[in-house]
């Protein structure tokens, strides 16, 4: 990057903060890019509240000027994200309230960000010069050089410490909601390695989905199509056909219910240390009263005696609620269901590359692998397309 176009993301970033804009600023290095307002700035970098899709603060972030690209101020998205930023508060859900720090002008920020992380223990998110991921703990700090106890939450066999220069730092996430809780669960990335229990064959599944329904206990699930994208969480129907999971967000909150066909779970997972962590992040939600956001319903039943794909599907149409369609091919579609016979489900979807377009789909019931409902964003889409707060 040259001296001008450093100059110029500079400027734009002043504006913003000066303004209080709302800005997405692109990475030079990653498809990742940040949605915020400014609120600091120094010769090196800046730091921004963050938010999610959903319009909820997700802490701040630190970033140097090199690995910015480019700094978004004026577009369709974010006149969107202001729109949903706004309907998160008067919905009164958990975390609108923005994260803030206390910037001393004769300090450099990074040391700041640093800093306040060591004394108060507080776990981040360092990416490195070369791209690499570092989790962890602040175990030694001075002027040039800082230790991390760096983790891993699936694997607690793999916890290190690494040292490594301050200029060696290229953005660190901090004080978002899944940090703020592992701050808190220091004790479980640092226990013992528990070695996952797997199941996997069509029997050993069926018996151990209905042991989950039967206990309450959660379980990680694989499927066989797009297996990174598992989820966990606690079986509250299972038939031959089918299983419907009440399941939980990487920050241990409610996240709406999932349903799977048997024949498309690849293997499952009971004891794991990524288990025993998110099962500490749910109670840490209950104690605080932060498991289910005010609009979702975590207490819904199902009769596991029925076609739970078409119960759930009529149900869907009947009520004029957002499903969001999984395919034996992995395709997936969000959308509302308005027509169910003859063993098919037309239904309406939104266009992703224009959110306010909508298209028609028919897909044959016994092509649908998996359906997901009653989760933030799909009630959160609702609102929006109906015009509701």
């Amino acid at each position: 990057m040259d001296n001008y176009q450093t100059e110029e993301i500079e400027k734009t970033l002043r504006l913003a903060k000066q303004q209080q804009t709302l800005v997405n600023v692109l990475q030079n290095s990653s498809s990742i890019f940040y949605t915020g307002r400014v609120i600091a700035m120094d010769d090196e970098g800046t730091i921004l509240t963050t938010y999610t899709e959903n319009g909820l603060t997700n802490g701040l972030v630190y970033l140097t000027y090199p690995d910015i690209f480019d700094v978004d101020f004026d577009s369709d998205d974010l006149v969107r994200m202001e729109a949903r930023i706004q309907t998160a508060q008067q919905l009164h859900l958990f975390g609108t309230q923005a994260s803030s720090m206390k910037v001393n002008d004769r300090v450099d920020l990074l040391t700041q960000v640093l800093g306040n992380a060591y004394v108060y223990g507080q776990a981040l998110l360092l990416i490195k010069q070369n791209g690499q991921m570092l989790e962890g703990f602040i175990q030694m700090l001075d002027d040039e050089q800082l230790t991390v106890l760096s983790f891993d939450k699936f694997d607690n066999s793999r916890i290190e410490s690494v040292r490594l220069n301050k200029t060696a730092i290229r953005s660190v996430e901090f004080l978002g909601q899944e940090l703020q809780l592992l701050s808190r669960s220091r004790a479980q990335l640092q226990a013992p390695h528990r070695e996952p229990v797997v199941e996997t064959g069509a029997l050993p599944i069926f018996a151990s989905l209905h042991r989950a329904a039967e206990t309450g206990h959660r379980l990680l699930l694989v499927p066989k199509v797009n297996p990174d994208l598992f989820f966990i969480g606690q079986v509250k129907a299972v038939n031959a056909e089918v299983a419907i999971l009440a399941v939980v967000d990487m920050n241990g909150q409610f996240g709406g219910y999932e349903l799977i066909r048997l024949k498309e779970i690849k293997k499952l997972q009971l004891k794991s240390d990524y288990l025993r962590l998110i099962n500490h992040l749910v109670s840490l939600n209950l104690a605080q009263g932060t498991y289910r956001q005010p609009i979702l319903n975590d207490d819904r039943s199902f009769d596991r005696t029925v076609d739970l794909i078409y119960t759930t599907v009529r149900q869907a149409v009947y009520f004029r609620r957002f499903l969001r369609f999984k395919t034996e091919k992995g395709k997936a579609y969000l959308g509302i269901p308005y027509q169910l016979e003859g063993g098919k489900v037309t239904f309406r979807y939104l266009n992703r590359d224009d959110p306010t377009r909508t298209k028609r789909k028919t897909l044959e019931l016994g092509k649908i692998d998996e359906l997901a409902f009653g989760y933030l964003d799909a009630e959160l889409t609702q609102r929006r397309v109906r015009g509701d707060h």
